[in-house]
């Protein structure tokens, strides 16, 4: 893979982070998990993974995470390859901004840009979500809460030419990493 960003959307506990392990590991791309940004902010809130988080610590998160794509486009190696992460939600206004953001730094690059969403049944998201390593990575780890997020607050509707689904309920992270991987080398 040369010069791609691939962008995996999806609900808390869908496997993003997992899956975007894989395909680093599979194509030498960098990752830019969304925890990278908002645990520099959740770590020093005390985030717990229950309780909500203050709207202001969002407008935090996304200035560093908007200083991490300016690195993207004006400081990496022009072949280099990033695969992202985020969970972004229909009814938010940064979540819209979010996306367009990473869209343009993949116009700027000149990059094949791939967003993926992630989707997985209740029942997979119910045994994912709270476990020790989302834990510790200061992620959401209330199953209820979570189950209330993706009934209430569909993820954004993406109306891009490249878009791939895939249902990661059953599929195991390396295979749907490997799906990933060609979907974005047939876009190039």
């Amino acid at each position: 893979m040369n010069n791609t960003i691939i962008y995996l959307i999806g609900h808390y506990g869908v496997g993003k982070l997992t899956i975007a392990r894989q395909i680093c590991a599979l194509t030498n791309a960098r990752l830019f998990d969304n925890h990278l940004a908002n645990n520099i902010v959740f770590s020093l809130i005390r985030e717990d993974g229950s309780t909500p988080i203050p709207d202001s610590a969002w407008d935090i998160i996304m200035t560093i995470r908007r200083e991490a794509l300016r690195a993207m486009t004006e400081i990496a190696r022009p072949e280099a390859s990033f695969v992202l992460t985020n969970a972004l939600m229909e009814d938010d206004p940064l979540d819209h901004e979010a996306f367009a953001e990473v869209v343009e730094v993949s116009r700027k690059r000149g990059a094949t840009f791939a967003p993926v969403i992630l989707t997985a049944s209740d029942a997979a998201h119910d045994e994912r979500i709270p476990s020790p390593e989302r834990e510790d990575r200061l992620k959401m780890t209330d199953a209820a809460g979570a189950a209330l997020v993706r009934q209430r607050r569909p993820l954004l509707r993406i109306d891009h030419p490249n878009r791939f689904d895939l249902d990661t309920t059953i599929l195991p992270p390396e295979r749907a990493a490997q799906l990933i991987i060609e979907h974005a080398e047939r876009l190039q």
